[in-house]
């Protein structure tokens, strides 16, 4: 056995393998004469047939220490005959690249391939991770043939849910994967310079100044709302989806695509009849989780996605029994993982923690706080000026010291609390710039007042200037405990940069917006009986 594979194989505590593994290439010629470079892992004990997983990847895929082989043969060796295919236009395949343009054609003209190869015995299952992910979505929307299970780690059926959350661009991950991804092979981090990309102006010309100029880095600028060019990349959901497993991070970027596909799932499901969706979500990445912690609950994003995925293929493609609850997510706090039969957890309650201060909440050292009570008079506005050449940085603990950062905190915690599901910000705003954003980041915050972020969220919102607007805002979801001493803050501004785009301000829109076509706005938060803003949190019973 490869020494990379054995050692894989101890660090991620899997059992010990079932089936040597005999290695082939081929090519797969598409009905449009293309041919992708694809490996065959088949198990060597055994004349077949055997049930077959497809994972599409833009990642190099046939050299033994390629992590996508890695990964292949980890799955062979439990007793699966692995397809491994790379991406038209990547590596080795032939054709042009363009994200999400032709993974469900060539997904499906991939599984029709399958279909007439001797040791395929009926039962499919697609499974990635990252865009590899996305690849799964795509084939099994055009699938001839009915799928048994799928499997996205870390990957959203939906671009423009993952790319324009809220309407915002994700700058950091649309500029670092859509440059860094390159034409047939990935750049190294080193040769991309993306401290200059992210701030330059116009952002439409960033991906040149971070390396080179990308054609669907500026299509992503181009289409700032839903239209005809996003539905084209988005697969569609089956009225009667296979059996689905998501594996998510709580602070991954495509956590809040990932809960939509869940809650989609579920609802198809429920009304086919299909297997409910599972779910897993743990406290990776960038979860400020400890590599103690994460040693003791083995929470490693790669262990434990494997782990996940071989128990479900064991479970849909060979019938064994079910080891788990279809829901397991790691709570924050607790540093323990958790089981449930759905999610949200069935007996989370969504309660309101209203916005409340004397108009002075600017800032951690102001009078705002976050209480059950509703305010029952009114209570001054919150205002702050929010210029967009002076932004908010995303995971910069002193923003909350700026006077464009509105913090509402509790009162320190008498009792526990337990919060384990989706989060919902309402806020009744206002703004001279006729589009803005606003964004609002739920925070625990230690006895000490260490903070750790939870979850946030953002939203370009369009209106009359000065005019109040009900805005909601969605900051995806969360699981964590919170003892007694603790406090949670939930800190609004207009900005988390780079994790989102700026807004001009102007009538000039943000992607082509020159330094000088960028213009300061006052915003205004209300919390009054008339325009009670509040944070809805998914409690948990004592």
């Amino acid at each position: 056995m490869n020494p990379g594979v054995a050692l894989a194989r101890r660090w991620l505590s899997l059992p010990p393998r079932r089936h040597a593994v005999r290695h082939q290439t081929d090519w797969v010629a598409l009905s449009d004469g293309v041919r992708l470079a694809t490996s065959l892992l088949l198990p060597r004990d055994g004349a077949g047939p055997w049930p077959v997983v497809l994972m599409r990847t833009a990642a190099p895929a046939h050299e033994p220490g390629d992590p996508a082989a890695l990964l292949g043969r980890l799955v062979a060796e439990t007793g699966y005959a692995v397809v491994l295919q790379e991406c038209r236009g990547r590596h080795a395949s032939e054709g042009e690249f363009a994200p999400f343009v032709h993974e469900a054609a060539d997904g499906g003209d991939a599984i029709a391939w399958i279909a007439r190869q001797p040791w395929f015995d009926g039962r499919l299952a697609v499974i990635g991770w990252g865009y590899s992910g996305f690849s799964a979505w795509a084939a099994l929307s055009k699938s001839t043939l009915p799928v048994a299970a799928l499997v996205a780690v870390f990957a959203a059926r939906d671009p423009h849910v993952l790319l324009r959350p809220g309407g915002a661009l994700a700058l950091g991950l649309a500029l670092r994967w859509g440059v860094g991804i390159g034409e047939r092979e990935a750049c190294a981090p080193r040769r991309l310079d993306l401290e200059r990309g992210l701030g330059h102006r116009p952002l439409r010309e960033a991906d040149r100044v971070t390396r080179r100029r990308v054609d669907w880095f500026r299509e992503w600028i181009d289409h700032p709302v839903r239209d005809a060019y996003w539905d084209a990349r988005t697969p569609a959901l089956p009225a009667a989806p296979p059996a689905c497993l998501l594996v998510a991070g709580w602070r991954h970027p495509a956590l809040g695509a990932q809960l939509a596909d869940f809650s989609a799932l579920c609802e198809n499901a429920l009304r086919s009849g299909a297997p409910a969706p599972e779910l897993v979500v743990g406290p990776w990445p960038g979860g400020q989780t400890t590599r103690r912690e994460a040693r003791r609950t083995r929470s490693e994003p790669g262990a434990e996605s494997l782990r996940a995925t071989l128990v479900f293929l064991a479970r849909h493609l060979r019938g064994e029994p079910a080891e788990r609850a279809p829901v397991r997510v790691f709570m924050r706090g607790a540093a323990a993982w958790r089981e449930a039969p759905e999610w949200p957890l069935p007996d989370a309650e969504p309660t309101a923690f209203h916005l409340r201060s004397g108009g002075r909440a600017n800032g951690r050292t102001g009078d705002g706080a976050l209480a059950r009570e509703a305010p029952a008079a009114a209570e001054p506005a919150d205002v702050f000026d929010y210029d967009p050449r002076d932004p908010v940085l995303a995971d910069d603990d002193a923003a909350e010291c700026r006077n464009d950062v509105l913090c509402y905190t509790t009162q320190r915690l008498s009792a526990p609390l337990t919060l384990a599901g989706p989060v919902r910000a309402l806020l009744f705003a206002a703004s001279s710039a006729a589009v803005t954003d606003f964004t609002a980041t739920l925070v625990a915050l230690a006895a000490d007042d260490a903070p750790h972020t939870l979850c946030e969220g953002v939203l370009r919102s369009r209106g009359a200037p000065d005019e109040t607007r009900r805005l909601e805002l969605d900051l995806g979801g969360a699981c964590a405990r919170l003892e007694p001493g603790q406090r949670l803050r939930l800190s609004v501004s207009s900005s988390a940069f780079p994790r989102w785009d700026r807004p001009s301000h102007t009538d000039v829109e943000p992607g082509v917006a020159g330094e000088t076509e960028l213009a300061t706005a006052r915003q205004s938060v209300f919390h009054d009986p008339e325009r009670p803003s509040q944070v809805l949190l998914p409690l948990l019973p004592s």
